[in-house]
C-alpha cells in the first residue's frame, strides 16, 4: 500500500501556534519512537525540523538529517526535495547564505521538473529572502514578483500576505518608505483577516522598522510591542531577539541606556543560544554602540570585535558594523582607524544603492553588443556561403578519407576496450569465488563449533549434572549420620551443579530461541554474574535489533568471548559490554578495568581472539583492539546492509 504524503510550506511563517505544539511535538516524537515504516518516520523528523526552526536551530538541522537521510535510503524523490527545501531555511536563519542558495537550487530543480506550481512559488520566495539579506536587493525583488505572481494565480492569500510583507522589507532597505509602507499595509489586511499571528509579528515589526526611520519613535514602539508579545505567545525565539534589537534602538535614541541594555543583552542571548548568527553580529555591533555611547570604551571595543568575528555575509550588517566602527575610532581621536572604516561603510552603502543601476546598464551593454555580434555573425555568413561551394568537393573527399581513418581506429579501440573488459570480468570472478569459497569455510567451521558446543552441553547436562545429582542423593541419605565432611560435600556438589548448568546454558544458551539478541546478551551478563567475581555491566543504546538468527548466534560469540577473555586473563573488577544500533551500523563493545596487555606484543593469538577475528570476518565487521595499565577495550563495528 503507498503512502501519499501531503507537504504544506509556508515559507517565513514558521510556526503560529504555542499551546497545540508541544502537543504535536510529543506526538511526532511518538511516532518516531513507534513505527516501523520508513516513509511516516522520515516525514515525522521533517515535521520535527519545522517546529524547532524557530526555538532550537541545532536540533532542528538534527531532524532535518535524520529525515533526509531516511528518504535517501527508501529513494523517495519528493522527501529528499523537502528537506533540502527545510535545510535551505535552516541555513538562511543560520546566516549561511551561500549554502541556503544550493540546497534551495537543488530544492528547485525538482518542483520544476514536476511542474508543482505552489512550491516553485515557495522555492522563489525563498531564494528572495536570500538574496535580500545579502544585500541583492535587485535579486531579491525579482524572486519576490515572481513569487507574488504565481500565488495571485494560485489564489493563496497567506502566500500573498507574507511575500507582500518581504517586499516591503526590501523597500524598506532601499529607504523607499511609501512603498514599504504601502505593502506593509496590503499585507497587514490579509493577516488579520485570517489572524495569522506569525505572519501578523513579521509585518507589525517591518511597519516598525520603517517609522523608526522616518524619526518617528513612538509609532515604532507601539508596532514593536506588539510584535514582541506575538512572538512571545508563539514562542517564536528568532523572533523574540529581532524585536528586542528593535526596541533596545528606539531607548538608546531616547537616552534610556538601562532598558536599551536590557533588551539588547536579550537578544544576545537567544541568538547567541541558538547560533542565530546571521542576526548575531548586528546585535553586537549595537550593543558596541550602546557601551561607546555610555561611556564602557573597553565593553564597546570588545563587542565590536566580536561582531567583526562572525563572518555574515550580509552588505547592509556591514554597512552598520564599519559606520560603528567610524564612530567608535572617531571619538577615541583615533583617525585614521576612523578614516578606513568609513570609507568601508561608504563602499558597501554605495554598493547597495548603485548595484542595481549597474546590473541595467550591464543588461542594455549586452543586449547592444549581442546586436552588434549578431549583424557581424550575419555578414561572415554571407561570406562564408559564397565560398561554401568552391570548396565543397574537397570537403566531401577529405570527409570520406577522415571517415575511413576514423572508422579503423575506433575499431581498433573497440578491440581492445572488448579484451580489457573481458579480463576484468575474469579478474572478477576469480575474486569473487575465492570470497564464496571464503565464506563456505567460514560458515562450515562455525556450524561445526555451534553442533560441538551443543553436543558437549548436552553431555554436560544430561550426563555430568545427573551423575552429580546423583551423588548428592547418596550423600543426602548419610547425613542422618551427622558428620560434617558429608554436609561439605553436598555443598560443593550444590555449587558444581549450578556451575555445570551455568557453562551449560553458556554453550548453547536458550535465550536465542526465544528472545532477541539484546535480551540474550543481558541474560548473559547476569548469568555471569552469579557466578564470577568481575561485576558485569550490560548496557543498551540506539533503534532495535532485527537479524537473521545466525547472525544473532556471530553477535552473541563474540560477546561471549570477549567477556570469557576479560575474566580469565585481565584480573578485572568491573567489566563493561554495550551494543549500540544507528541506521545501518552495529557496535559492540566489552571494556575491563583490569591490568592490560601489550597489543603490539601479541605475537601468537590465543584460539579465543582467532575465533573472534573469524566470527567477525564472517560479519564482515571491523574488530578495534585498545590496551594501557587502565584496563582494555575490544570494538566491534558492523555494517547491517554487508551481512550475507
Amino acid at each position: 500500500m503507498k503512502l501519499k504524503l501531503t507537504f504544506v510550506f509556508f515559507c517565513f511563517a514558521l510556526i503560529s501556534f504555542s499551546q497545540s505544539r508541544s502537543v504535536i511535538i510529543d506526538s511526532l516524537r511518538q511516532v518516531v519512537k513507534t513505527t516501523t515504516n520508513d516513509t511516516i518516520k522520515a516525514s515525522a523528523y521533517g515535521r520535527l525540523a519545522w517546529l524547532n526552526i524557530s526555538t532550537d536551530i541545532d536540533m532542528a538541522k538534527a531532524y532535518v538529517d535524520s529525515s533526509r537521510s531516511l528518504f535517501k535510503a527508501i529513494k523517495h524523490e519528493k522527501g529528499i526535495a523537502i528537506s533540502n527545501y527545510r535545510e535551505a531555511v535552516m541555513h538562511r536563519v543560520s546566516g549561511n547564505y551561500k549554502e541556503a542558495l544550493e540546497a534551495m537550487q537543488a530544492y528547485m530543480n525538482y518542483v520544476e521538473s514536476v511542474q508543482d506550481t505552489l512550491n516553485i512559488a515557495n522555492g522563489f520566495y525563498q531564494k528572495g529572502a536570500i538574496y535580500s539579506l545579502q544585500g541583492n536587493y535587485q535579486e531579491s525583488l525579482e524572486q519576490y514578483f515572481n513569487t507574488l505572481n504565481l500565488y495571485e494565480t494560485l489564489g493563496d492569500s497567506t502566500g500573498i500576505g507574507f511575500t507582500l510583507n518581504s517586499i516591503g522589507i526590501v523597500y524598506k532597505n532601499l529607504k523607499k518608505y511609501p512603498e514599504a509602507i504601502e505593502s506593509y499595509e496590503k499585507a497587514l489586511a490579509i493577516h488579520e483577516e485570517r489572524n495569522d499571528l506569525n505572519d501578523l509579528a513579521n509585518v507589525y515589526n517591518g511597519l516598525g522598522s520603517v517609522y523608526v526611520e522616518k524619526g518617528k519613535p513612538d509609532k515604532a514602539l507601539d508596532y514593536f510591542l506588539k510584535t514582541l508579545a506575538i512572538d512571545k505567545q508563539i514562542n517564536n525565539n528568532w523572533g523574540t531577539a529581532k524585536v528586542s534589537k528593535n526596541i533596545a534602538l528606539i531607548y538608546m535614541d531616547k537616552k534610556d541606556y538601562l532598558k536599551a541594555e536590557e533588551f539588547l543583552q536579550n537578544a544576545y542571548k537567544i541568538q547567541q543560544d541558538y547560533n542565530y548568527d546571521a542576526e548575531l553580529a548586528e546585535t553586537l555591533t549595537q550593543l558596541s554602540t550602546l557601551y561607546r555611547l555610555t561611556g564602557d570604551v573597553k565593553q564597546s571595543e570588545s563587542y565590536l570585535n566580536q561582531a567583526f568575528g562572525h563572518k555574515v555575509p550580509n552588505k547592509k550588517v556591514y554597512q552598520d558594523l564599519h559606520l560603528q566602527s567610524y564612530n567608535f575610532y572617531n571619538a577615541l581621536g583615533n583617525y585614521k582607524k576612523a578614516l578606513q572604516h568609513y570609507e568601508s561603510y561608504t563602499t558597501y552603502k554605495d554598493s547597495i544603492f548603485n548595484e542595481d543601476n549597474l546590473k541595467n546598464i550591464n543588461a542594455l551593454e549586452f543586449q547592444f553588443e549581442t546586436e552588434k555580434k549578431d549583424k557581424a555573425i550575419l555578414q561572415q555568413k554571407l561570406q562564408l556561403e559564397q565560398s561554401d561551394n568552391a570548396l565543397q568537393k574537397k570537403r566531401t573527399q577529405y570527409n570520406y578519407m577522415t571517415a575511413i581513418a576514423i572508422f579503423f581506429l575506433l575499431s581498433a579501440l573497440l578491440t581492445w576496450f572488448i579484451y580489457q573488459q573481458r579480463q576484468k570480468r575474469k579478474d572478477q570472478e576469480i575474486l569473487t569465488l575465492k570470497r564464496e569459497h571464503q565464506i563456505k569455510t567460514l560458515e562450515t567451521l562455525i556450524e561445526g563449533e555451534e553442533k560441538e558446543r551443543l553436543r558437549i552441553a548436552k553431555e554436560l547436562h544430561d550426563g555430568v549434572n545427573g551423575d552429580l545429582s546423583a551423588i548428592k542423593f547418596k550423600l543426602v541419605s548419610l547425613q542422618e549420620m551427622n558428620n560434617k565432611v558429608i554436609d561439605e560435600a553436598v555443598e560443593m556438589i550444590d555449587k558444581s551443579c549450578q556451575q555445570v548448568r551455568a557453562i551449560s546454558h553458556n554453550l548453547i544458551p536458550p535465550t536465542l530461541e526465544s528472545f532477541s539478541l539484546v535480551e540474550a546478551t543481558e541474560m548473559f551478563c547476569q548469568n555471569v554474574n552469579s557466578i564470577h567475581k568481575p561485576k558485569i555491566e550490560f548496557q543498551f543504546i540506539g533503534d532495535d535489533i532485527v537479524l537473521g538468527k545466525k547472525a544473532e548466534v556471530n553477535i552473541f560469540r563474540i560477546i561471549q568471548e570477549l567477556v570469557a577473555n576479560s575474566i580469565k586473563h585481565a584480573e578485572a573488577s568491573e567489566i563493561n559490554v554495550q551494543i549500540s544500533h544507528r541506521g545501518h551500523a552495529i557496535f559492540i563493545s566489552v571494556e575491563d578495568n583490569g591490568k592490560g596487555f601489550d597489543v603490539n606484543a601479541i605475537k601468537q593469538e590465543g584460539i579465543g581472539l582467532k575465533n573472534i577475528r573469524s566470527r567477525v570476518e564472517f560479519l564482515n565487521g571491523e574488530l578495534d583492539i585498545m590496551s594501557n595499565e587502565q584496563g582494555s577495550s575490544f570494538t566491534v563495528e558492523i555494517d547491517t546492509t554487508q551481512i550475507d
